[in-house]
């Protein structure tokens, strides 16, 4: 009887050593988030599973494996928010997933406690989503965001299509953290404010991107050789950036799905694909260019 009231000991102070860890670890994942809002304020009142105070809050579920905080600080109306969701595998070791977002500076993350390449399926991309083989995938800017899961071992990855001249971090195609840095370039501020014109019509847009300006019609190509000489650019320069937009854009078209659901597969300690999303609805080029330059995300 001792023996065995000793071993419940022994593994109940093992199990809050464990859950202790994991808080541990769950709490590194969005710390800056949490102290971004938590320094606003004069501490922090404890709650039910948390901390909150009048700037935010931060929410455990350790049983579950997940937390999320999420605050704002009221000079300027910005704020943040990140979720985080231990997976464990075969040898009882724990894989922290994370996606983390700051409104007013237009950045986004989706990482984890591992190099992305080691726990997402093998060959994780841009054809992923396609489903055909892309040459020179790195040529393309998709956002990747993980919707992490509060309960559960299956994970959604969506796609949205980045901003103009938005800084990629590829992988195989796809971007897993943005910032609001922007590589812009003459062409791209060019085509930036061609778009908020609305007398440009879809086949003009489609003209330049064939590279035959000179089919385009007067009236628009009016419009076109004035942005020209304000940003100091050949018909070249912007028909080669055109060029560029609508192989994006083709890409976008050709998509099978918008989303995919991955599962956690704990002998191997890496996600695999369960299942795809639905189609992307489809758009006019034309639309495409002017939501992507409005930095509005294209859900697939």
């Amino acid at each position: 009887m001792k023996n065995i009231i000793t071993l419940l000991l022994f593994l109940g102070l093992t199990v809050n050593v464990s859950a202790q860890s994991m808080k541990e670890s769950l709490f590194n994942m969005v710390s800056r988030c949490y102290q971004a809002w938590k320094s606003e304020g004069e501490g922090t009142n404890i709650v039910k599973n948390g901390e909150e105070n009048e700037y935010g809050s931060i929410e455990y579920d350790i049983p579950n494996g997940y937390v999320r905080t999420s605050g704002g600080w009221p000079t300027c109306g910005c704020g943040c928010e990140a979720k985080a969701a231990a997976f464990k595998d075969a040898k009882g070791k724990y894989t922290y997933v994370k996606y983390e977002e700051w409104d007013c500076v237009d950045y986004g993350v989706s990482v984890a406690s591992r190099k992305l390449e080691e726990i997402l399926p093998e060959g994780f991309g841009i054809e992923t989503f396609v489903g055909y083989p892309v040459e020179s995938p790195d040529k393309y800017s998709f956002q990747a965001k993980f919707i992490v899961p509060m309960v559960g071992t299956e994970m959604d990855v969506n796609l949205s299509v980045l901003p103009f001249g938005s800084v990629p971090n590829n992988i195989n195609g796809l971007t897993f953290e943005t910032t609001a840095q922007i590589n812009s370039t003459p062409a791209l501020d060019c085509v930036l404010s061609i778009s908020y014109d609305k007398k440009i019509d879809n086949n003009t847009y489609l003209l330049l991107a064939e590279g035959k300006y000179d089919k385009i019609p007067a009236d628009q190509k009016e419009i076109i050789d004035k942005e020209l000489s304000e940003y100091k650019i050949s018909k070249h320069e912007l028909c080669m950036c055109m060029m560029d937009l609508k192989e994006m854009y083709d890409i976008y078209e050709s998509m099978e799905c918008h989303s995919v659901r991955l599962k956690w597969n704990r002998q191997t300690a890496r996600f695999e694909i369960k299942s795809r999303g639905g189609k992307a609805p489809s758009c006019t080029f034309e639309n495409f260019i002017k939501e992507v330059a409005k930095f509005a995300d294209l859900r697939c």
